[in-house]
C-alpha cells in the first residue's frame, strides 16, 4: 500500500476529530470526554511525528517538570540535558515548526474554530519527571500516539481517572486541573484551542 500523503491523513483526521469534538467544545463545562479507539491503533502508531532526529531545524524542545522548563534546540544539548535530569520532552508549536499531517489538522480546526490552535506534542517515560498538577487556558484536544497516559482530572463535581492508549482522543476543557503519569512510554499531541480569533488577512498585514 502507498503511503500517505500529509494531505490525505489530515483528510482522514479532521472530520471524525472534529465531530466528536464539537459537542463538547460548545457546551462548554468543566467535564473531560474521553473517546478511545477514534482512530485504528496500528495507524495511529505508524503516522510520522517529528520526534528525534525526525525533528525539524530550530525546533525547540522543553524538558518540562512542575517548576521549570528547560529549552534547546542542540540535539547534543538537549541529550545532555535530559541524561542529567529526566523530564518529559514538550516539543512545541510543531505545526508552525514542521511540515506534517498535524500542521494541517491544527489549521483545519482554526477555521473551524475561528480561533488561533497551536499543536504541541509531549513524549515522556515512566521514570521522567513531569509537570505536576495544573491546568490550562485552552480547550485541549489530545491525541495519544504512542503507548499510554494516565490522567487524574479533577473538577468541583469530583474527579476522573483516564487511560488514553495510541488512537484515543481526550477533550479537557480549560482550567480543569489534572495530574498524568506515564506507565512505560507515551507520545501524544495536543490541539489547543485558544481564546484568541484567529486574524484575517485583511488585519494581519497578510495578502
Amino acid at each position: 500500500m502507498e503511503p500517505q500523503t500529509h494531505q490525505e491523513t489530515a483528510t482522514k483526521i479532521i472530520s471524525p476529530l472534529w465531530s466528536a469534538t464539537l459537542p463538547t467544545y460548545r457546551a462548554g463545562g468543566d467535564q473531560a470526554r474521553h473517546l478511545p479507539h477514534l482512530f485504528e491503533t496500528e495507524w495511529t502508531t505508524g503516522l510520522p511525528l517529528p520526534l528525534g532526529e525526525q525533528r525539524a531545524p530550530g525546533q525547540s524542545v522543553a524538558l518540562a517538570d512542575g517548576t521549570t522548563f528547560h529549552r534547546e534546540t542542540d540535539e547534543n544539548r538537549l541529550s545532555a540535558a535530559y541524561k542529567q535530569r529526566p523530564r518529559t520532552r514538550v516539543y512545541e508549536s510543531i505545526d508552525a515548526r514542521s511540515d506534517g499531517w498535524y500542521s494541517l489538522v491544527a489549521t483545519q480546526m482554526a477555521r473551524l474554530t475561528k480561533r488561533r490552535v497551536i499543536c504541541t506534542m509531549y513524549e515522556s517515560k515512566a521514570t521522567d519527571d513531569n509537570l505536576g498538577a495544573h491546568y490550562d487556558v485552552w480547550f485541549g484536544v489530545i491525541m495519544q500516539m504512542r503507548g499510554t497516559k494516565s490522567w487524574k482530572i479533577s473538577t468541583p463535581q469530583g474527579g476522573q481517572e483516564i487511560m488514553t492508549r495510541a488512537g484515543d482522543i481526550l477533550l479537557l476543557p480549560p482550567n480543569v486541573e489534572h495530574d498524568v503519569t506515564t506507565p512505560e512510554y507515551s507520545v501524544h499531541l495536543v490541539f489547543a484551542i485558544t481564546g484568541n480569533p484567529m486574524r484575517s488577512a485583511a488585519h494581519s498585514g497578510t495578502t
